[in-house]
């Protein structure tokens, strides 16, 4: 039995002994075969069964054959099944309308078998080449956008180390080769530098982060946190990058006993939750922090901003990775679009999670540290 021939075929006919006769014949053939008495029955058993193809009297009571095509071309899963048509008349305005309703072929009776079976597999075969075309295609297309995807991360990429890179070494230069009267210009460049070392050093903590993840090598250590060092401290820093925007953070810790996370890994994880509000924020925009303990060493965080938000379609697809490069080469933010991603994968390893809550306006980022579980040994 060839693999042409493992199919599925809905025969539907109001005559019992046509129908009967048909679906013996495709089961020698070695066809999987489905039986509907009308256009009504054809449309159930198509939905149950998703036949390969579908064999249709056009006279039918209740439904006629045209009619079943038009209601199946609705219905997405069902539109694309190839269909010939089985019928007695032989008028060319008849032929016509099967063409137009989406007949593959239109047989008429009395129909030889052999020809009949002919028909089948030649439309099955069609069908077959015209899938396999559109595999190789889709294939094709995926092939050309992960390449350009790799492109643009590459260059990102290089952009992303290149520029603080340029800063430190340029600034650097300038402290130590020029001799200043005034004390604090030296100074500027020296802090120039450090801000660039700052964002350097949280791109290679990201970039560690993601390796960590793909190896299967997360941190799943429960430390005690505290708030000063490892909460407002770290996001306190972040936000010096934004200076020039002159946003509000509004802290909201509610902590009334101990935190326990990965304390590297959940101060990363909150900064890049803050970077991103920070980053979508408008000109004197509030961004704020809450953090509430719910016991055992859990809590609840949200960072919320006033930005312009994310469309409710989208809340999934700005945790995948790298999904900000994709927005092409001339990006408006900086970064490598892997914050909210590497967010979601500390809090998913400790058995939480992040996700973006509905809101009116801006955006509301909430991360779930669930408390510390029965195997776990809180320390620090």
């Amino acid at each position: 039995m060839t693999a042409e021939k493992e199919k599925t075929i809905l025969v539907v006919d109001d005559e019992p002994a046509i129908r009967m006769g048909l679906a013996a014949t495709l089961k020698r053939q070695g066809y999987a075969v489905v039986t509907a008495e009308d256009g009504t029955d054809g449309i159930l058993k198509a939905t149950q069964a998703t036949p390969d193809l579908i064999l249709s009297d056009v006279m039918m009571p209740n439904m006629n054959g045209f009619e079943l095509r038009r209601q199946l071309g609705t219905v997405p899963s069902l539109s694309s099944i190839p269909f010939i048509f089985l019928t007695a008349r032989t008028a060319s305005e008849d032929r016509i309308t099967g063409i137009r309703e989406g007949a593959d072929d239109y047989v008429t009776k009395p129909f030889v078998v052999d020809e009949l079976l002919a028909r089948v597999e030649a439309v099955l075969r069609r069908v077959q080449t015209e899938r396999e075309f559109g595999r190789q295609l889709g294939k094709q297309d995926a092939q050309a956008e992960m390449e350009k995807l790799r492109r643009e991360i590459l260059q990102n990429f290089h952009h992303e180390l290149r520029t603080p890179l340029g800063n430190i070494v340029m600034s650097l230069e300038m402290a130590v080769s020029h001799k200043f009267e005034d004390a604090e210009e030296q100074k500027d460049f020296i802090r120039i530098a450090l801000s660039s070392v700052d964002r350097m050093e949280g791109l290679v903590s990201d970039i560690i982060l993601l390796s960590d993840l793909d190896q299967n090598e997360m941190k799943y250590a429960r430390q005690s946190i505290t708030p000063e060092h490892h909460i407002l401290g770290p996001v306190q820093k972040r936000l010096q990058r934004y200076q020039a925007k002159e946003l509000e953070l509004i802290a909201d810790l509610q902590i009334t006993e101990m935190l326990y996370a990965p304390r590297r890994e959940f101060s990363q994880a909150l900064v890049n939750l803050a970077d991103n509000a920070f980053k979508f924020s408008p000109q004197n925009g509030k961004v704020t922090l809450r953090v509430k303990s719910t016991g055992n060493g859990g809590a609840i965080i949200e960072v919320e901003d006033e930005g312009a938000g994310i469309p409710k379609e989208l809340h999934e697809k700005v945790f995948e990775r790298f999904y900000q490069v994709s927005q092409g080469d001339n990006r408006e933010f900086q970064g490598l679009g892997v914050g909210l991603t590497t967010a979601r994968a500390v809090f998913a390893s400790l058995g939480g999670e992040v996700k973006i809550l509905e809101t009116e306006k801006g955006c509301c980022v909430q991360a779930i540290l669930p408390p510390v579980a029965p195997e776990d040994t809180p320390y620090g």
